[in-house]
């Protein structure tokens, strides 16, 4: 069954390199349309022919791995970007809060898409191993430094606060999708921090 989608989505102007068109297309393609959509469709889009696609991409499974990294490409050099040496936990997790919400209303159409088709087992583990878990390494190496320095509770299970944090923030794009809550996506956050360092923080 496809999942068809209201959400503003727009593919960007024909430019960067083929295999960047193909991944936007992708992206306008699976958004507007679930894994309903083709890769002539894509290709189409893209302004490229079908061959050139499996060219660069294998299958059509390999074009959604691709899509994939690229949607969670901004929070993964959101935590590129945090600054060890002067080591900020509050102002460093309120930046990745702002960038993972951001991403996620972004795309969100997308990963309603995601969410709602039931994937290949295989293609779930690439996806998870190539993609998802690096993503999440970076964000427990972040927090073991914490730990190392002595601001997080050592016995705090990493692995699992990373997921509750970033549930928190991703539930919030969902719900505002439905119906407005009364209060800022400023507050939100700023709440989503709050609570999240006064549970792991020393």
């Amino acid at each position: 069954m496809s999942a068809a989608h209201n959400f503003p989505v727009h593919l960007p102007p024909r430019k960067g390199t083929t295999s960047e068109r193909l991944v936007a297309a992708a992206l306008e393609m699976f958004s507007r349309h679930g894994m309903a959509a083709t890769t002539r469709e894509i290709a189409d889009a893209a302004g490229v022919n079908e061959v050139t696609l499996f060219r660069l991409f294998e299958s059509k499974d390999r074009l959604l791995a691709a899509v994939v990294a690229e949607v969670v490409r901004a929070e993964s050099e959101a935590l590129d970007r945090v600054d060890l040496v002067d080591f900020d936990i509050r102002r460093d997790i309120s930046a990745v809060a702002d960038v993972f919400y951001a991403t996620h209303e972004k795309y969100q159409a997308f990963l309603r898409t995601i969410l709602a088709h039931r994937f290949h087992p295989k293609l779930t583990e690439e996806i998870m191993r190539e993609v998802i878990q690096p993503l999440r390494q970076k964000f427990i190496g972040y927090l073991a430094e914490g730990q190392r320095r002595g601001v997080i509770r050592q016995e705090v299970e990493l692995s699992p606060a990373v997921d509750a944090f970033t549930g928190m923030i991703f539930a919030a794009v969902l719900r505002r999708a439905v119906f407005s809550p009364g209060y800022t996506r400023e507050t939100y956050l700023r709440t989503c921090v709050d609570l999240f360092l006064q549970g792991v923080c020393i």
